[in-house]
């Protein structure tokens, strides 16, 4: 898009200077008949504030661009911003607006990082934000209808109510307001109509977008339009909290929009109308205090969305981490690989390791040229690949500070990789030729701490369609087939076997996330298998278990796995048999790692070069897979055990000898003291700090 106007851009655009400068585009009345026509006004934020209205669109494909009149030349610009100017336009007299497409010189990559960093500025002090949320259509007109409608005094004292309450108590979410009550589902008319397009509204392009987190909270007055309908922002959230789940259930069976999707963009607007209560508590009766938060808290949420240019990911949040700028500069130039690289880099070498949960192979794209240890934001993958993390658990031990200004200590390091390692990871023309020292990071590898690694040697089926009862109950029968089998039918922290299963399927979690026992498992595991068997089953007699199942994702998108020692763990579907399961120093999951087969092994002729041994070229680096729940060591298990017993890693007889010693074969005051039992002397040889080097 950037090319489209080349020829002129130079007569288009003068260069900003002064104090926070900017350009305004007026926009001259018109027919819808009429062709756009419109001027650039060069200002400065001080001098235009509250003279002009902020907008907030999707982009959208640069496909079937549109023509305008600007300065007196002919600009070529997406269709999106030329159809909401379309709609924005006034007849009778001239609107002046600030749009980025048009108000930036995107040809111009300095331009672009400098008003970027006053982003919040232009936003805050715009007369008004006018959120335009595309073209018209059925669903949006009975949407916008709806929205309208709402006792909204009502919804955002509610909201207020519940998110104001000193009680964590899941049965508060029971009595929220929710479009979909029971019986209304049983209703075929009119309601499922309605119903279908307030989920197809919610799941508007523009409820996905990374940017919209800062832009739409910043202004007072805020207006949301599609088409030639329009409502305040208070009465898109009260529309939204009506779609918002009383539980983890899902929709009604009508509704065939991806329940993450939309789940996705409720919580967008919610975390939108958070901010808005913290800064303008007059309008919300609260105090109107805005939180910042350190840029590693906001990356897992912000990755969830969307952005054209995936440094925005990052760049979007320079706002509301009060330390971004302190982990990376706004820089156009650089390309996003080496951007993600390098954040990823320096929060390793501040202990802060946060960042692993979008990183590994399961949630970096197919074209992704990033290590396995690098963040790829460009999608989150939020659901499908993410595992619900437990407040109370630390694998690794406590988690370190989050601040730049008081950095933990380092959890890892990144280094070169050898030459002859290097040589397999060519890198694309365009990083190849961009000149700066950390293209470097892209043939790199990253050393992590670990306390604890053990090998996958029994890997569970997985379900390719959850509704398909019958593939569940053969994955659960082979996985208690096997269970039966093994040596000792007591798990490593005291359970029995089938019990540890079950808390493995549902991370010792219940449905309210709460930590539960041998004593929930048992005491719910009939009445699941039984609602399996029914052919009468429904949502509405489905029990408990299949709640914290399907939170958990397993069968589906984590599988089942036993390791050499005796772990059971839920990993990630892409998991394989000889994976190791590991704990990171710092890390709040446990993770699943694979040996490294370079390209040229993978696809060559499988002979390593010359000088070097193929076998310990494969076991001396690894690539990260994704998270895992390992039972029985998600509370910081390991290094209790480690500094009791002095364990070390890969042992030899003696020192496993020694360690068995100390330990007393688990009947000693050591065990005790640690509130162990079972069979946790069975795993001693897997544990002891080392380091695992990640490619």
């Amino acid at each position: 898009m950037e090319e489209w106007n080349v020829d002129i851009i130079s007569l288009l655009y003068k260069p900003l200077v002064g104090s926070m400068p900017i350009r305004l585009l007026r926009l001259h009345p018109g027919t819808p008949d009429d062709d756009l026509n419109a001027e650039l006004i060069p200002t400065s934020i001080e001098e235009a504030e509250g003279q002009y209205e902020a907008t907030l669109y999707t982009w959208g494909s640069p496909v079937d661009p549109q023509r305008m009149t600007c300065n007196g030349l002919n600009v070529i610009i997406q269709k999106n911003a030329f159809d909401m100017l379309s709609d924005l336009r006034r007849t009778d007299q001239a609107r002046t607006v600030w749009i980025d497409a048009i108000c930036i010189d995107q040809s111009n990559i300095e331009e672009r990082a400098s008003q970027v960093s006053i982003m919040h500025h232009i936003y805050r002090r715009a007369e008004r934000v006018v959120i335009w949320l595309g073209k018209s259509d059925d669903y949006s007109t009975i949407s916008m209808t709806y929205a309208a409608s709402l006792d909204v005094p009502k919804l955002l004292k509610e909201s207020k109510d519940i998110s104001d309450s000193a009680t964590n108590d899941w049965e508060i979410y029971t009595k929220k307001s929710y479009f979909f009550e029971p019986e209304e589902e049983k209703d075929p008319s009119p309601h499922p109509i309605l119903g279908v397009a307030l989920v197809k509204f919610i799941n508007r392009p523009w409820f996905n977008r990374v940017w919209v987190q800062q832009e739409a909270a910043l202004c007072r007055e805020t207006r949301v339009t599609c088409g030639d309908q329009e409502v305040g922002w208070d009465n898109i959230f009260a529309l939204a909290w009506m779609l918002l789940p009383r539980s983890i259930g899902l929709y009604p069976d009508y509704i065939s929009d991806d329940p993450n999707r939309t789940l996705n963009n409720i919580s967008a607007v919610e975390n939108i109308q958070r901010r808005r209560r913290r800064l303008f508590g007059d309008l919300y009766q609260t105090r109107g205090e805005l939180i910042f938060q350190p840029l590693i808290s906001r990356l897992v949420n912000s990755s969830r969305f969307g952005a054209t240019d995936p440094r925005d990911k990052l760049y979007s949040l320079q706002y509301f981490a009060e330390d971004a700028d302190t982990w990376f500069d706004i820089d156009y130039g650089l390309p996003w690989q080496i951007l993600y690289a390098d954040v990823a880099r320096r929060f390793l070498e501040h202990g802060i390791l946060g960042f692993l949960k979008n990183a590994g192979k399961v949630r970096q794209k197919p074209d992704s040229m990033l290590p396995s240890w690098a963040p790829d934001f460009r999608d989150g993958n939020w659901g499908s690949n993410t595992m619900i993390e437990h407040p109370s658990w630390m694998p690794g031990g406590p988690k370190t500070d989050t601040s730049y200004d008081t950095p933990g200590k380092a959890a890892g390091s990144v280094h070169n990789l050898p030459k002859k390692q290097r040589k397999r990871l060519d890198l694309p023309k365009e990083l190849k030729d961009f000149k700066d020292s950390r293209k470097a990071l892209l043939q790199s590898y990253a050393s992590f701490k670990s306390t604890m690694s053990d090998e996958i040697v029994y890997l569970a089926d997985v379900l390719d369609d959850p509704f398909d009862v019958q593939a569940t109950l053969c994955i659960v029968r082979n996985d208690l087939d096997h269970i039966k089998k093994l040596e000792s039918q007591t798990y490593l922290s005291g359970e029995s076997l089938p019990a540890a299963y079950v808390l493995t399927l549902i991370l010792s979690s219940n449905h309210e996330q709460g930590i539960v026992d041998s004593q929930y498992a048992s005491k719910n595991w009939n009445d699941w298998f039984q609602w399996l068997t029914d052919p009468h089953r429904g949502r509405e007699t489905m029990p408990v278990l299949q709640y914290s199942i399907e939170a958990s994702g397993a069968l589906q998108s984590f599988r089942f796995a036993i390791t050499k020692h005796g772990y059971f763990c839920l990993v990630p579907r892409d998991a394989q048999v000889h994976d190791v399961v590991s704990i990171f120093v710092g890390y709040q999951v446990g993770v699943v790692l694979r040996r490294w087969q370079p390209p040229s092994i993978r696809m060559g002729d499988g002979k390593a070069p010359e000088g070097s041994s193929k076998g310990a070229e494969a076991a001396e680096y690894f690539e990260l897979i994704g998270d895992a729940y390992i039972h029985g060591m998600m509370t910081n298990q390991a290094r209790c055990i480690i500094d009791e017993f002095n364990c070390k890693h890969d042992p030899t007889q003696p020192q496993v000898q020694a360690m068995m010693r100390a330990s007393d074969s688990g009947h000693g005051v050591s065990w005790k003291t640690l509130g162990l039992s079972g069979g946790y002397a069975r795993i001693l040889e897997t544990l002891g700090d080392h380091l695992v080097n990640m490619v």
